[in-house]
Formats: structure tokens, sequence, C-alpha cells
């Protein structure tokens, strides 16, 4: 034998011999300790002579040392174990500080592992998945679940830990009822019973065609704890809030009828199973429904809102399919940032034109948004028009600059221009005075005519989807200067000028306006209505004599407010 072989063996015994040493106890044995496994995790210790308090120790296979389990002044110890030993050897050790015992055992685990309880079986409604959820195991040593479906049941997924109790169904398919069952295990591989048989429920709707009857059905709920009390359809009408429409009792039940507004056009629902100690709820698929449309125009335009010639009315004018002469078209109003509200109802003309006149809107005051509106023949999937509003001019003058703007108008796609005319007390015709594609206009004026009043006409530009070459008119805007009265005291009536005597005035509105001359004794002397006329002297054709006399003058502002002004003056000859 060669000398490499030689060192080979003797190392080779030196690991053995330090293997050997490593499993003779450091310390002397001197308590005569037997282990026994008398149940499934329970190992009984028992040694003999009188030592006082003694540690226990032990050491599971994957232990790399003893670990304290208890201290007793018995000559016995119960270890019952809170975790499945696989058939594997578990060293025990007791000391007392001076005596130590050891002993082995081989211990397997036959205990059946405790069974998970079903919790429910649901639905998510935001990722639409199927949920299970149960009561975790009593058995504390176990791994994790599997989760079994189908009849026989077949293992589709593992869930690792004792209390991971949620699992949701990886699979979109929520329109087919799904059996489960759960398996526990545990550190062993040891399965539990499986659960009893529970399922989703899936929920179908019918209904009537322009119907408003809805019959929901679905399947029964099985082994829900303390079995289902009730179930409740739960609806919700055009993606408003959920509401309860009907409620069964008793497991067997699986259908009800209920019903949903005329104007529901698109509906959703679902079924909840309760258990008769309202402890635990299970949802079923959510159900959209989308009521068919019946026959309907193919196309609704609101043309243009405007304010009529005479400033009393608002023209609302549309156009429609023609051929639907029969239907009920509604008007809906807006006034500012109000909800709409229905205020009319018109039937097209054979070629499809649509009119409506509004003579209630206070349209001098606040800006008016209309549309048209037809439902299908059941009733049901509303059609609306594009918005449009009416046009509200403003006016405000300051120092000779006067700004009038207005609101744009709402309804025409494309460019719009706008015309800006103006009348006064003096000139009543409409003149156009500025053209512009903004919402304001500023110009340079005094109103030296009194009274002016302003209105815009709005003009669809070519590059509007339907080409109509419309425009509309604005409601009338109206600003009158302040009155500025002043009067002289004394005139010369026999003179070539200053020879009548009347009030000077920037604007003087003529409604309500009254102008009084007295002599020293009361006598009225002259008196008109007509801001234009002044007093020549004469009283009943007669010059009056110089001397001092009293004027009277009631007016109106141009706010509407009544002044009178009072004063004397002298007639010089």
């Amino acid at each position: 034998m060669s000398a490499i072989a030689n060192r080979r063996l003797c190392f080779q015994a030196v690991v053995l011999l330090a293997v050997l040493l490593a499993a003779v106890p450091a310390v002397a044995e001197t308590i005569p300790l037997l282990a026994q496994q008398t149940a499934p995790r329970t190992v009984q210790l028992t040694w003999t002579g009188t030592y006082g308090s003694v540690v226990v120790s032990r050491q599971y296979p994957d232990q790399p040392q003893y670990v304290d389990i208890g201290a007793t002044s018995d000559n016995f110890w119960t270890d019952r174990q809170h975790r499945s030993v696989c058939g594997d050897t578990v060293r025990y050790m007791v000391t007392n500080g001076t005596d130590t015992g050891y002993a082995a055992v081989f211990v397997s685990d036959s205990e059946p592992t405790a069974p998970a309880q079903w919790g429910v079986v649901t639905m998510d409604h935001t990722t639409q998945q199927i949920v299970l959820q149960w009561t975790a195991s009593t058995d504390t040593d176990i791994m994790g679940y599997l989760i079994c479906e189908g009849t026989p049941s077949i293992a589709i997924d593992t869930v690792f830990g004792r209390l991971n109790t949620l699992y949701a169904y990886p699979y979109e398919d929520s329109v087919q009822v799904h059996q489960f069952r759960i398996c526990a295990f545990d550190s062993c591989r040891q399965a539990s019973a499986l659960t009893s048989l529970c399922n989703n429920m899936v929920l179908y709707i019918e209904s009537e065609p322009c119907g408003q009857n809805v019959t929901a059905t679905w399947n029964r709920y099985f082994n829900m704890p303390s079995e289902v009390g009730s179930y409740e359809v739960w609806v919700s009408e055009n993606d408003g809030p959920f509401l309860r429409r009907a409620q069964v009792g008793g497991e067997e039940a699986t259908s009800a009828t209920f019903t949903v507004a005329v104007g529901c056009t698109v509906m959703r629902s679902y079924v909840k199973a309760i258990s008769s100690d309202g402890a635990s709820t299970a949802l079923s698929n959510l159900v959209t429904v989308d009521f068919e449309a019946a026959a309907r125009p193919q196309y609704l335009y609101l043309r243009r809102v405007s304010v009529d010639d005479g400033n009393t009315c608002v023209q609302v004018e549309g156009v429609t399919e023609p051929g639907w002469g029969s239907s009920d078209f509604k008007v809906y109003r807006r006034a500012g940032s109000s909800n709409p509200t229905v205020v009319g109802h018109c039937t097209p003309t054979p070629q499809g034109e649509l009119y409506w006149q509004d003579c209630s809107a206070k349209y001098n005051e606040t800006v008016y948004t209309y549309l048209l509106a037809v439902t299908d023949a059941c009733g049901r999937n509303e059609m609306r028009s594009s918005p449009a509003s009416t046009i509200l001019p403003t006016v405000d003058a300051n120092g000779g600059i006067t700004t009038i703007s207005w609101n744009n108008y709402e309804g025409w796609e494309g460019t719009t221009t706008y015309c800006v005319y103006r009348s006064s007390t003096s000139q009543p015709q409409w003149q156009p005075i500025a053209v512009t594609a903004t919402n304001s206009i500023t110009i340079t004026d005094n109103h030296p005519l009194g009274q002016s009043n302003y209105k815009v006409v709005a003009i669809e530009g070519p590059d509007s989807r339907y080409k109509h070459n419309d425009s509309v008119q604005s409601a009338i805007a109206s600003y009158c200067p302040p009155t500025d009265i002043w009067m002289p005291n004394a005139f010369t009536p026999n003179e070539s000028t200053n020879n009548t005597f009347g009030p000077h005035s920037l604007f003087i509105n003529p409604e309500g306006y009254s102008f009084l001359i007295f002599n020293r004794h009361g006598v009225r002397l002259f008196s008109t209505d007509d801001p234009a006329q002044a007093w020549d002297g004469r009283y009943r054709g007669q010059m009056q004599p110089a001397g001092s006399y009293v004027y009277t003058i009631t007016y109106r502002q141009s706010n509407g407010a009544e002044r009178q002004l009072t004063g004397s003056f002298l007639i010089v000859n």
C-alpha cells in the first residue's frame, strides 16, 4: 500500500472518530431517562431517583442544539408538541446542574390534520374575479391549503401559510358556476378532509321589449355558514347608486322580479346572499344590461337660438331626420348654471324642421341654454342635440369710453363672427358699428343723442360642420346717459339773443318731464312736457314785466329715479 493511501485512511479514521465523539454526551449520564411516544405529537419522559428540580430540553432533527422546554420537580414530563415530526428522532435531555440524563425517541405524526371551514365564495366587482374566503385550520402545523375545483375535486392551486385564507380565482369566468373545496395540509404533507362543496352565484337578467318588468334568476348558493337566510337583488339605473330592488327568503329561492324606470337605458345588477345570522354575505357576478334602443331618428341638430326682432321671445330652431312628424321632441332649457328642465314640446315638419318659441324666458337678465331631445319608441334611450345659448350683451360707459361685451354663442362648430348694431332715441334705425371675432368692442362716445340701444348678431362661419350659414340675434342692451341740467339765472326776452328761458342739459328723458314757471303771486305763467320747449316771457300774449320769477322742473334720471329742481330767475328788459 502506498504512503498516499495510508495517509488517506488515517484521515478518514480521524473524521470517523470525531463524529463518534460528537455523538457521545460531554457529561456522564447520571439520570436514567426513558422517552416514549404515547399519543400523536405526545412524548412521555420518565426517570428514577431523587434530583430536585430538573430542566427538560429538546432537540428536533432540524435544530443544531437542545432547547429548554420546561422544568419540574417530578420524575416525569409530558411533551405535547405543536409541530409535526414526520417519522424522525427527537432527542431529550434532563439536567439539574450536576446530573444529566439523555434519551432519544422515534416520533411519527399520526394525528389527523384539522380541516379548514368555509367563509364565502363571492365576487369582486372591481376585478371581476371570483374570490374564495375560508377560516383557518385549528391545527398549528398547517403549511397551506389546496384549492380544489369540480366534482370529483381536482387541486388547481396552492396557498401557503396557515393564516392565508383568501384566494382570487385567476380565470375571468364569472358567468359559469364553479364548485370549490379547500384542503389543509401540514408540514408532514398530511392532508385534512375536504371542506363541503361551495359555489359562486351567477346572475341572469331577462326583460320584456319596451317593458319595465325585469326578471333576475341565479343558481342556489351552497354551504354558507349558518345557511342562506335571504337573497337581495341590487340595481343601478343609468349609472346611479345601487339600491335594493327585491328580497326573497330561504336558501331555495333563485329568482325575483322588479321594475325599472321608463327612462332607464343602462342597468347594472347583482345578487347578494346573506346568512341567517347576518354575519356572512356573498355576491354574484355584476350584470350590465343595455336596453335595446327602439327606432328613433338618426340625427338631431339644434341650428340656432335667437331673440326675435321685437325683442319679445326666443326662437329655437332645429333639424332632424325627415319622417318623424308623429314623434314628441322635448325642449330643455337651463338658466345660467342650473340644471336643464323640460319647458316645451314640438313635432317636426315633414322636412324634419323643428320650431319652438319661448316667451317666458328673462333673456335680458341671464343667459339661457337650450337643447332638443327625443326618445326611442319605448320611451328609452333619449337622444339629445348639442346645446345652444342666447347672447346677452352688457354696456359699460365711463368718461366717453363705452365697452359692449357679450358671451360667446354656443352651438356652432367652427368660427363665429359678431356684428354689433346700435340705435338711439333720435336715430331708431339699427346701424352697424363694428365687426369682430371676439366678444367685446370699445368705442369713444358720450351719447349726445340720448339713450342708445345695442344688439349683437352672431354669424355662423363657413367652416361650421353643417354649413347652414345661420345667424342669431342677441337681446337688446340699453344705455341712458346721466341727466345733467343747468339753469340760467336771467334772460332778456326783448333782445335778439338770450331771449328764451329753459334748461340746458346733456340729456333729458322726455318721459315724466315737466317744466313750470310762476310769478311772485303764484300764478302759473308757463308749463310744458317737452324738454326742447323754452319760455319766451309772455303770458296770454302779453310780455311780462321785469322782475323775479320762480321755476320748477320735474324729470327722471337715466336710472329711472325722479328728481325735482326749483329756483328763481330774472326778466331783464
